[in-house]
This record gives C-alpha cells, sequence and structure tokens, in this order.
C-alpha cells in the first residue's frame, strides 16, 4: 500500500504498448522486462521462476473523490476515509480471510482472499506462468517475520482459461488448498450487487505489498479505504478497460493505493470480494486509479471453481 503523500497510484497509463521493468523487492527477486498492452505496472511481485504475467484503520473521517483528506470534514461523495495516506495496520483478526501467498522458500509475492475452507481466490497474473510450482497460502499471520497462523499448501490451481496477459481477458485464479482452515471466510459479490459497484462506494484494500512506488514491501498486513469510480473514469486511462472484466478505485489526487505486491489481494464493500487487486500505473499517482478484476460480473465462474 502506498505511503506517499501526493504520489503513485495504478492504473494503465498510457495508451502505446511499453516495456515494464519489474523492481526488485527482495532478495529472492529478479530484474525482468516485459511488454503488456498498456503502459501498466503489475502489482505481483516477480519471484525467481514464479510469476511472468506482467504483471489503514483509525480514526475516521470523510473524504471525497477527489481527495483522501486530511482529517477535515464531509466530502461530496460522502466516502468514510480513516485519515492514512497509503495505509495503515489492520489485523487478520479484523480481516481473516486477507491471505498472502508464498513461494517454497517463504518469499511473499501475491495476496489473495480465503473464500471457503479450502479455496483462495488471487490474481491469474499470480500463478498463470507457472501452475505446478509448489505455492503456499499463509493464514492468520499479520507480521510476515512470525510465526503466527498457518502456511497451507496449494494443491491445485485454476487460471481462467480467458486469461492471457494483465488487462487481457479475466485476471482471476483459484486455489484449492491442501487441507481446510478454520479460518471465516469472505463471501464472493453475485451478478446481483451491481450498487456496491456504484461510483463513491466506499471499498477496502488490503495487502502486504509495497508502501510506495518502488518501494519495499510492507512487514505488517495494511489496509486502506478507496472510492469506486465510474466506468468513464476507469477507461480514461485504460482505454482497453473492459466494465464486463474490471472496476477501478482511486482518488483523483491519488496518495492511497494498492502497489506492487498486493496482486491477487480483495477489494471488498458490503461485506463481500467485489475485485481482485490487478494492475495500475504506478502506485498512487494522481488521476491513476487502481483497476481489480470484476469479481460481481464473472461470479458464476468463479464460485464454480469454488465449489469443485
Amino acid at each position: 500500500m502506498s505511503e506517499r503523500e501526493a504520489g503513485g497510484m495504478r492504473g494503465t497509463g498510457g495508451r502505446h504498448r511499453a516495456v515494464v521493468e519489474r523492481r526488485p523487492r527482495g532478495p529472492m527477486v529478479r530484474r525482468a522486462a516485459l511488454l503488456v498492452p498498456t503502459a501498466v505496472v503489475v502489482l505481483a511481485v516477480v519471484a525467481v521462476g514464479l510469476v511472468g504475467f506482467g504483471g489503514r484503520s483509525s480514526a475516521v473521517t470523510t473524504g471525497s473523490v477527489g481527495d483522501p483528506g486530511d482529517g477535515g470534514g464531509p466530502g461530496g461523495d460522502g466516502v468514510s476515509q480513516a485519515r492514512i495516506v497509503g495505509g495503515e495496520k489492520t489485523t487478520t483478526a479484523a480481516e481473516p480471510w486477507v491471505v498472502f501467498l508464498t513461494d517454497s522458500s517463504g518469499f511473499q509475492f501475491c495476496g489473495g482472499t480465503l473464500v471457503a475452507p479450502t479455496k483462495v481466490v488471487t490474481a491469474a497474473h499470480c500463478t498463470a506462468s507457472s501452475p505446478e510450482r509448489k505455492i503456499y497460502a499463509v493464514v492468520g499471520r499479520d507480521d510476515k517475520q512470525s510465526k503466527s497462523g498457518e502456511s497451507v499448501p496449494v494443491a491445485k490451481t485454476w487460471v481462467s482459461p480467458t486469461f492471457s496477459a494483465v488487462g487481457n481477458g479475466l485476471d482471476v485464479s483459484v486455489l484449492t488448498l491442501q487441507k481446510p482452515v478454520t479460518t471465516p471466510t469472505l463471501p464472493l459479490a453475485t451478478a446481483d450487487d451491481d450498487a456496491l459497484y456504484g461510483p463513491g462506494t466506499a471499498a477496502r484494500i488490503y495487502g502486504w505489498g509495497a508502501t510506495s512506488e518502488n518501494g519495499t514491501p510492507s512487514r505488517y498486513l495494511l489496509g486502506a479505504t478507496v472510492p469506486i469510480r465510474e466506468d468513464s473514469y476507469c477507461k480514461g486511462s485504460a482505454s482497453s478497460y473492459d466494465p464486463e472484466l474490471l472496476t477501478c478505485a482511486g482518488f483523483d489526487s491519488g496518495g492511497v493505493d494498492t502497489c506492487q505486491g498486493d496482486s491477487g489481494g480483495p477489494l471488498v464493500a458490503g461485506g463481500k470480494l467485489i475485485g481482485i487487486t490487478s494492475y495500475g500505473d504506478g502506485c498512487a499517482r494522481a488521476g491513476k486509479p487502481g483497476y481489480y478484476t470484476r469479481v460481481g460480473a464473472n461470479a458464476a465462474l468463479i464460485a464454480k471453481q469454488v465449489a469443485s
């Protein structure tokens, strides 16, 4: 989650093909370059041999779509916004369904959401390049350096058949855990939940990713609130934006967003999983919203995999 005062937000940037250079995020990460349809920065950290598709709670005040707020009074959209820049610590006790994904060395590269005792929903670009590699879902651990919670091996990986690259196809993957966990789960939004995607809806984002654009990942689980944006705004930063596949969220002024390493994590509203962190143009940049796989419009497909 970005903690810069005015900087970086995610969205698809330009309209031209561009080379995106993934930045080093730790000892298990390497630099890589990938051509993508638009100038996107994928929010997954590139773990060696694992990812290949490019890819906040304190005193609550009221902000607006245009500004994350400084603790002032009500804004035009009525979005409730904790007084944060990019993110503040939250806990898996409060949000028990938020998980992170690691490789066999324990390196965290993406996030996910527990939607059933043996099922985690994440982004396709987190898993598509090597679906047979060993992945672990870490449940109930706020601090990545602690031993709390449990690390559960993934037994099976399903990747959306329409996914080919970030921004092309449905960016969703469903992981089947080797054993069930007792942690509470988060329900999926459905096709009847259009109201949750209404402009100005206050949505929550979560993750252990970078705390600034090209910055270091967070040791602790962070959360933040962002407003859902209208489709015309989303399309303004991503010419290929498809409202059947995506939604976007963020303030005009930037400052609050998901970032590298948060891919696959949840976008939550109305007590449901409405989105999956997918991509963006930098992190928390003004006028550049974050893009999230739209769960509601694709709930039948996802739910079929969850039930399998």
